[in-house]
């Protein structure tokens, strides 16, 4: 049985959210207004590495592992997942209401808008403000349903469960692609298919529960890092999304068998801690409210510095505001 501790899966999401700001801030054309040293044919060497750093699929393997974990010990259930939906969207509302306030007083045309306009971005329906939190409410879904999910892993087997929602993912992304954009005035198909994409990344974690890799056995380091090298090497070249489906659990792997300077470590386990508020804020600054500011350092290492910087700043209050929050509504928890 594959071991994932609980500090392994924070360090990854530590790892995740860097490769998540990452490729906002450089995926597609977004490097060329910066002031690049190295270019691949043309594009910028901060394009080619956005196209390895999607970090979806990792945040739902994560998911389906510490799930199925709960599974285990009895200690799933709808209710609970409940719970936690509410914990996750009282971060992302508490972030919502300090950028539509500053989006207010610095775009007043533009934001909130009208009701229908609010509530489809609060609820996760709509994201108009923020497009990158498509990932929120399907991401809910399929936590909430996860018992059901795992009792249908238990029934399928698990070998027909993962081919089943391979199939299921690579059949929803070739619909997406080829129908992108009447998807954006269909949004009850917009988000059906997004939830279907996500059994698979989720039912990829139950299965490396539930597999016989040991991290206990320690790969060689040049082994890992070569490793890691070739799969973001098949990811920049390919630039293909059903490819991450295939690279992101060995991609998990890897990284547990990567041995971290203590330093590296602390510093991958708080953003790991930090992750999900990070998320919801980081692209109100890079995007929607603070781009030029942000892109007026032109190097990439300083603009991702600075991402991480004020983006973990910031997660600092909005987390402990949603806590207390929480705790004030489910004291015993």
């Amino acid at each position: 049985m594959l071991q994932l501790s609980k500090e392994n899966s924070t360090v990854i999401k530590g790892i995740a959210i860097l490769l998540m700001l990452f490729y906002h801030l450089f995926n597609y054309d977004n490097a060329e207004a910066c002031i690049n040293f190295f270019h691949m044919g043309g594009v910028p060497l901060a394009s080619w590495l956005a196209r390895a750093c999607n970090p979806v699929a990792i945040f739902l393997l994560l998911s389906g592992y510490g799930l199925a974990c709960k599974y285990e010990k009895g200690a799933l259930n709808p209710l609970h997942q409940g719970s936690r939906a509410l914990f996750l969207y009282l971060h992302f509302w508490i972030t919502l209401a300090v950028f539509l306030t500053i989006g207010h007083l610095m775009v007043p045309a533009l934001y909130p808008g009208d009701w229908i306009t609010l509530l489809g971005n609060a609820t996760g329906w709509s994201p108009s403000y923020n497009h990158e939190m498509w990932f929120l409410l399907p991401y809910v879904l399929v936590s909430i349903v996860s018992l059901y999910i795992l009792r249908a892993v238990d029934k399928a087997g698990l070998i027909w469960a993962v081919a089943v929602t391979a199939v299921l993912h690579i059949a929803t992304q070739l619909y997406i692609n080829h129908h992108s954009e009447a998807l954006y005035t269909n949004l009850p198909l917009f988000q059906l298919l997004i939830f279907i994409q996500f059994l698979y990344p989720f039912t990829m974690g139950v299965a490396l529960r539930r597999t016989s890799i040991n991290l206990r056995w320690r790969m060689p380091q040049w082994a890992v890092i070569a490793g890691l090298a070739v799969l973001v090497l098949i990811l920049c070249v390919t630039n293909i999304h059903l490819c991450y489906m295939f690279c992101a659990p060995l991609m998990v792997i890897l990284f547990c068998h990567l041995r971290y300077p203590r330093w590296l470590k602390a510093i991958l386990l708080e953003l790991g801690h930090k992750s999900m508020a990070m998320w919801m804020i980081h692209t109100w600054l890079a995007y929607y409210l603070f781009r030029p500011q942000v892109y007026s350092l032109r190097y990439p290492v300083l603009i991702f510095l600075l991402l991480i910087v004020v983006s973990y700043i910031l997660a600092i209050p909005v987390m402990w505001v949603a806590r207390a929050i929480y705790q004030r509504i489910f004291p015993n928890k």
